[in-house]
């Protein structure tokens, strides 16, 4: 195959390979990263959904977690998403209107988990640590697919591209080495064949290829000159000349083709030889040097300073040692340009051990100090990287040394990244931290990913309880050479945790207090309501017995005092029946739950309140009512006195009271209107508190009922409000319950 052919060969090949390795590894790592980012990103948004339906779930509003779900639209991938109850049924469901989506299982822990075609995001809905429900997302990967796609086709567009261009350039360039190679063949060809050493080939470049050239019209000048002496010179000496040449041509070819400069003088430093290579870094040719003192053809100075260096020639001559220039030597050029080298000078002896020469061996080392800078550019990019990184990041070699270390590291320790260079890890953190941390070294220099979380003490900070990951390097050969550790600190995180248990136990202990105490203001409310009914009967059988025995019935003040302290006693009797019924609303009944019929209830209420209601010709009139789980007692307080209090409150007008229940959102809805005088609707939360009345003394009553009617409602987890404004009555609102009830007349499912 040609040399053009070859060249076009390999320029395409790496060039086809290079772009596609690096497409594939671009297509690969924008697939794995962007996976990554949308499990975070579908991780989130199930936290903030299962934040959102908590409310839902524990209030049994489906409509509130389907309005919360159905903000899931705005994700165009979103497949469905439900919201299912502890016992697995669905409590609420979005589907995407395209797709005719089923919920898909709740999942037995929180997890993502990818299939082919789609990402399924589990979450449980937590609320004070117990699972009250599961959230489930379907995610398809339309999205991710579509990515690959693009990605795919531009990366192949870019390699066909790419090889087209390099297949343009390399046409037209690789004659630039092709042409002047094959010319100096053909010389070479026609000089071997002819033998006609006044053939000198084409010089088509100034490169090394030019150089190659100049060398091998030199040597064919040379062979021809020599042709022309050995053809005049004796037979005798003719084998002698010939293997010298031999000799001299072998090793001008072997110092040409090395890519070190080379420069060889005698016992006095002149220049004897120097190869392409010196003559190329130094500007000149050989003959331009041959003979001459080296110190009057290579000039070294100080690159910082700007003085002469000491000729490395001359000092392995003066001190018979091999010799090495200092850092920052650089080369000056005969054209003024400089270049940075590093070079040995080594004495040359012959067989007696007599001092006859130096060899003298130089490189450019640009290229070295341009990767040696672009390796510290490197490294500061790293360390900034790491400086603004939230976690403390730390590189250690296996010898347990650090190697460097993030500013935050630094700064967690109390010092600053450079007091780490090549300091070991106990000098820094301290033995007995680094007994602590050394099983997790042992692992990762095994070549274990490792992570942890414990209490490590350091020497200088003192205890610290920290999560770490540490993740082995290697070295060129495959071994473990270190590990790169991230260093997050918990301490403050543990020390909250701990309050928060101190604190919720200080909590629980406290609700054991009022636990205790709610039972002692039961028990002692119950038993004063019981034991002072018989004082205030004998206060009023007493005074009674007392007018009757008096001469003459009382009159003017004496009968207003009987009639006081009668009176008295008897709002006392009321006051104590109604504390009574507050306190037992608050207890637990002797007899079970049941079913009860709120239709009855009313009717016990009917005739309870019939003489007042035939006094004042009040009418009441209601729906009919459900049949609800309860106790039967509490209801009879409850309707007794928001009808009594109609009757008692009415105004100008026969009273008028209207009873009607309706079912919304799981649970029932009464209303309780009347026609009475009115509240003013700055009075309508003071209302509902003990003791609290309106009107004093004007209207009999205790002010309790509103409050035992308050506490039967929440005590079935109800609430009850009023809304009224002054003449024109009033209508309580109350909810209770509707899990398992009906209205009469209805079946249970």
């Amino acid at each position: 195959m040609p040399i053009k052919r070859k060249l076009m060969v390999i320029i395409m090949s790496v060039t086809a390979a290079s772009l596609a390795t690096s497409g594939l590894a671009l297509v690969a790592s924008d697939s794995i990263l962007y996976r990554q980012h949308l499990e975070r990103d579908l991780t989130a948004l199930a936290q903030i959904t299962t934040d959102n339906t908590t409310a839902a779930l524990l209030f049994e509003d489906p409509e509130s977690a389907l309005q919360t779900l159905t903000a899931l639209r705005a994700r165009a991938h979103v497949v469905t998403a439900c919201v299912y109850r502890p016992d697995g049924q669905t409590f609420a469901q979005y589907s995407r209107p395209d797709v005719d989506a089923h919920c898909p299982p709740p999942g037995d822990a929180d997890g993502v988990h990818f299939n082919a075609h789609d990402i399924t995001v589990s979450r449980a809905i937590v609320l004070a640590r117990r699972p009250i429900g599961t959230f489930v997302l379907l995610y398809d990967l339309d999205e991710l697919n579509e990515r690959m796609r693009i990605h795919g086709a531009t990366v192949l567009g870019i390699l066909l591209a790419s090889c087209f261009v390099a297949f343009l350039l390399s046409s037209n360039l690789r004659e630039l080495i092709a042409t002047p190679i094959s010319e100096l063949a053909r010389t070479t060809a026609t000089v071997s064949e002819t033998r006609d050493y006044s053939i000198r080939a084409q010089k088509l470049s100034r490169d090394e290829l030019g150089v190659l050239v100049d060398a091998f019209n030199s040597m064919l000048a040379g062979i021809q000159f020599r042709d022309q002496e050995l053809r005049q010179a004796l037979v005798a000496r003719e084998n002698a000349l010939t293997e010298a040449q031999s000799a001299r041509d072998l090793l001008r070819t072997t110092l040409a083709s090395i890519g070190e400069g080379v420069i060889s003088t005698d016992a006095v430093g002149k220049v004897v030889f120097a190869n392409p290579m010196a003559c190329q870094l130094m500007r000149c040719a050989e003959s331009e040097i041959a003979g001459r003192p080296v110190d009057e053809v290579l000039h070294l100075v100080n690159e910082q300073t700007r003085l002469p260096v000491e000729n490395p020639v001359t000092r392995a001559l003066r001190e018979g040692t091999v010799v090495g220039l200092a850092n920052h030597t650089a080369l000056v050029a005969r054209d003024g340009a400089e270049v940075p080298i590093d070079d040995s000078a080594a004495p040359i002896r012959d067989h007696r051990g007599n001092l006859v020469g130096v060899v003298l061996i130089f490189r450019d080392i640009t290229e070295r100090r341009l990767a040696e800078q672009e390796l510290r550019s490197a490294r500061e990019q790293l360390q900034l990287v790491t400086d603004t990184m939230a976690p403390a990041v730390t590189h250690c070699s296996r010898d347990l040394k650090y190697i460097w270390v993030s500013r935050r590291y630094a700064e967690w320790l109390g010092t600053t990244p450079q007091a780490f260079a090549g300091r070991s890890i106990e000098d820094v953190i301290g033995l007995q931290a680094l007994a602590a941390i050394k099983p997790h070294v042992e692992r990762v220099l095994a070549g274990e990913r490792v992570e942890y979380e414990e209490q490590v003490n350091f020497a200088s900070i003192g205890p610290r309880w920290i999560r770490a990951v540490y993740v082995p390097t290697y070295d060129p050969n495959g071994a473990v050479s270190g590990w790169v550790a991230d260093v997050a600190d918990l301490t403050a995180l543990k020390n909250a945790e701990a309050e928060v248990v101190r604190i919720n136990a200080d909590l629980r202990k406290s609700n054991e207090r009022l636990a205790r105490s709610n039972e002692d203001l039961a028990g002692f409310a119950f038993a004063a309501s019981h034991d002072l009914q018989e004082p205030l009967r004998m206060i009023t059988t007493y005074v009674q017995l007392l007018v009757r025995a008096m001469p003459a019935p009382p009159d003017g003040d004496m009968k207003m005092f009987v009639g006081t302290i009668v009176d008295a006693a008897m709002r006392m009797r009321s006051l104590l029946a109604d504390l009574l019924a507050y306190s037992e609303v608050g207890g637990e009944p002797d007899e079970p739950i049941e079913r009860v019929d709120l239709n009855l209830v009313l009717a016990s209420v009917r005739q309870n309140l019939k003489v007042s209601a035939e006094e004042t010709g009040a009418e009441i009139a209601a729906d009919d009512l459900p049949v609800i789980s309860g106790y039967s007692g509490h209801f009879v307080q409850l309707f007794q006195n928001l009808i009594g209090n109609a009757i008692k409150y009415r105004g100008d007008s026969l009273p008028r009271v209207r009873i009607s229940c309706q079912a919304e959102g799981g649970q029932f809805r009464f209303r309780v209107a009347d026609n009475g005088m009115g509240i003013d609707p700055q009075y309508h939360a003071k209302i509902f508190g003990i003791f609290k009345r309106l009107h004093g003394k004007k209207i009999p009553g205790t002010g309790i009922g509103l409050a035992i009617c308050q506490r039967v409602v929440e005590r079935y987890h109800g609430r009850i409000w009023v809304e009224s404004e002054v003449g024109r009555g009033a209508t309580f609102f109350f909810t209770l319950p509707g899990e398992q009830a009906h209205f009469k007349g209805e079946t249970d499912d």
